[in-house]
């Protein structure tokens, strides 16, 4: 454990500053800005704490009386095959190519543009993969989370109660570690030099049928999660929403979230390999990677 802690914490640190990928990110948080003050108004003067209370106590009816019908009719409309998507599209651009980049990095493949040269490594049929691979995680999950839907709405339905909603959300949240952690996988998998689509598909799943994966994933992701939380969403949006020079508020987000949302994905990727590193793919994709670390370590 020691010696894993050293690579995710140290090791990291260093590649961080060698390769300075943080700095493409202070797009995203002016792009967050922007997107933040024109859809969002802050009132500053008060909380509004009895208006979260009302909200809460209407969360219940609504979720456990009329979602069910609503996300029928949501499944039936065009406009929710463009919303996955596009959000398909934007994990692509978060996590794609950012692992083609630390595959690069990992191999000591990485030159002056290393950001394009991994965009250009990419291929359609990488893209297709991960596809399948997060649509296959999001289908266990989404059983997962219907099997608690049902439990906590006959719940509801026998005895109406709000706490029936907080044990929803337990459900709900106890499958975001892995959700995040299969959306990671998937994504560094796909990008693999070497390795048949079923043979990826079965490592991939180890995720879920491999018990020293799935508890290490659940812990590490569960880490990241509460650590970009703080970092890259509820601090950064606070001060994008309060400040009102623009400058300061975007660097003082950009102080924030760009670091740390780079040194989690930069963890992120030597947790992967650490992961899977009895894997004959990753151990052939990463074989100078694994020696200079086994000698450093």
């Amino acid at each position: 454990m020691k010696k894993l802690l050293k690579i995710l914490l140290i090791h990291s640190f260093k590649d961080l500053l060698r390769y300075k990928s943080f700095l493409f990110l202070i797009f995203f948080i002016f792009l967050a800005d922007r997107i933040l003050h024109h859809y969002v108004q802050v009132d500053r003067s008060s909380l509004q704490l009895d208006y979260l209370k009302e909200l809460g106590l209407q969360a219940a009816p609504f979720v456990f009386e009329e979602l069910p019908g609503l996300f029928a009719q949501w499944l039936l409309e065009l406009r929710t095959l463009l919303v996955i998507m596009g959000l398909f599209l934007l994990k692509q651009l978060i996590s794609m190519w950012p692992s083609s980049d630390m595959r690069k990095m990992h191999r000591q493949e990485r030159g002056k543009f290393g950001l394009w040269d991994s965009f250009c490594y990419l291929r359609w049929y990488q893209f297709l993969w991960d596809a399948i691979a997060v649509g296959s995680i999001c289908g266990v999950l989404f059983v997962w989370a219907g099997v608690g839907f049902v439990i906590c709405r006959q719940g509801w339905l026998s005895s109406p109660s709000p706490l029936w909603l907080i044990v929803l959300g337990g459900v709900v949240f106890l499958s975001t570690p892995i959700a995040m952690a299969g959306f990671s996988y998937s994504s560094k998998l796909a990008v693999l030099s070497q390795g048949s689509f079923a043979m990826r598909l079965s490592l991939f799943f180890k995720l879920l049928t491999d018990w020293n994966i799935f508890w290490k994933s659940w812990l590490f992701y569960l880490t990241r999660i509460i650590v970009e939380g703080i970092f890259v969403a509820i601090i950064p949006a606070g001060l994008i929403l309060t400040l009102d020079n623009f400058w300061i508020r975007l660097f003082l987000a950009g102080l924030s979230a760009t670091p740390v949302y780079s040194y989690v994905k930069m963890v992120s990727f030597k947790f992967f390999i650490e992961i899977y590193r009895d894997d004959p793919l990753v151990q052939h994709e990463y074989k100078d990677y694994l020696t200079i670390r086994s000698s450093t370590t």
